[in-house]
């Protein structure tokens, strides 16, 4: 497997730890991320889009099935409980593995194979049978009564202007687009655009700076830039830290 990002969701600090210390010798190159109740559960994956997620099936605010109900985005899970009880539920989720606590070596081992072999078979799959999405390099933008073609990887940022949106170019021009952001957004090649706000999504090619200024997180753009991260988002911005 490459390098991809596991979610860690459990009210137990120590079963937190266990997992993360256990997966860390194991031959998976992950990026791991921890939270403790429902609630920042279906936060984090929401903004993380994680590749695996370990989540509890009993959890402080939210179950994990209730997390899973209701998060948007969908990634591989894990359940973890202290009971078979909900074993036929959580296959209905279509889990990889259900897991009971106490948890041990073996059956983390064997729940992560399977993660690997179900992730090499989607692989196969899409590539099989999808074609490949393309990004444009240029798009058309408003300019007065005209529509000028801009280069994308000169776009700076992108800013929410109620059912409008302002594309930010390097040079410190803007265009007025009459689309949304988020139609825009999925316009957008994700490797290189990310959202960072509810109404700013930035080029990462162009961030100068990442900065914590008391309680909020700032990114820093060029001609004197500044954005303030939303908190749902922090995790997505971590995710370039190295």
């Amino acid at each position: 497997m490459g390098k991809q990002t596991i979610l860690i969701v459990d009210s137990d600090p120590s079963v937190r730890l266990w997992l993360r210390e256990y997966i860390k010798h194991q031959p998976y190159p992950f990026v791991f991320w921890e939270c403790c109740n429902g609630l920042e559960a279906e936060k984090y994956i929401n903004a993380l889009q994680p590749d695996l997620v370990f989540i509890a099936v009993q959890l402080p605010g939210k179950s994990g099935f209730a997390v899973m109900d209701s998060a948007e985005y969908q990634p591989s899970v894990i359940f973890t409980s202290t009971s078979t009880q909900d074993a036929a539920k959580a296959f209905e989720h279509q889990a990889i593995d259900y897991l009971i606590k106490p948890l041990t070596a073996e059956r983390v081992k064997l729940a992560l194979q399977r993660f690997d072999h179900w992730r090499g078979a989607a692989h196969k799959k899409s590539t099989a049978s999808e074609p490949q999405i393309s990004y444009p390099v240029r798009i058309l933008a408003e300019k007065g009564q005209r529509l000028t073609s801009i280069p994308v990887n000169k776009i700076t940022h992108l800013k929410a202007d109620k059912d409008y949106t302002w594309i930010h170019m390097l040079n410190g021009e803007s265009y007025l687009s009459t689309t949304g952001i988020g139609q825009l957004e999925r316009k957008l090649n994700p490797q290189c655009f990310i959202r960072i706000h509810r109404s700013y999504i930035i080029n990462i090619d162009h961030i100068q700076e990442l900065y914590r200024d008391i309680s909020k997180l700032f990114v820093s753009l060029p001609n004197a830039i500044e954005i303030n991260v939303g908190r749902n988002y922090i995790p997505a911005v971590k995710e370039l830290i190295f």
